[in-house]
């Protein structure tokens, strides 16, 4: 198979049909450039922003860990909570393991002493 070009890899992460950019959003035979990332992460589709969260070809910044931990569908918050790359703050820690779904209060708990 062919690489992708860039130009490739930008139709199809704008792409008006939802399940290519899903598609996209998944693959990893590519490296997103950082305003692909901030973009699959603010997307208005929660299942991309999931996507977007769960890949490890890039560190988020604090801001994006923040809107991640906050956003408004668990499987957002569950996959920054996921993560190892970064250190969450005292208040995401007391946030975190009050989350209204389990599954986020438990990555939480998992954190002995605010860390991963």
């Amino acid at each position: 198979m062919n690489r992708l070009t860039p130009e490739q890899i930008e139709l199809g992460l704008t792409s008006a049909d939802i399940e290519i950019v899903k598609s996209f959003a998944e693959r990893r035979d590519y490296i997103p450039t950082p305003e692909q990332i901030e973009r699959g992460l603010t997307h208005e589709n929660s299942s991309i922003r999931a996507r977007f969260a769960d890949r490890k070809d890039y560190t988020p910044t604090p801001e994006q860990i923040e809107r991640g931990l906050t956003d408004e569908d668990s499987s957002v918050r569950y996959t920054f909570a996921e993560r190892e790359d970064y250190t969450p703050t005292p208040k995401q820690m007391e946030r975190g393991l009050a989350d209204k779904h389990r599954f986020v209060r438990v990555l939480f708990a998992q954190h002995k002493d605010g860390t991963h």
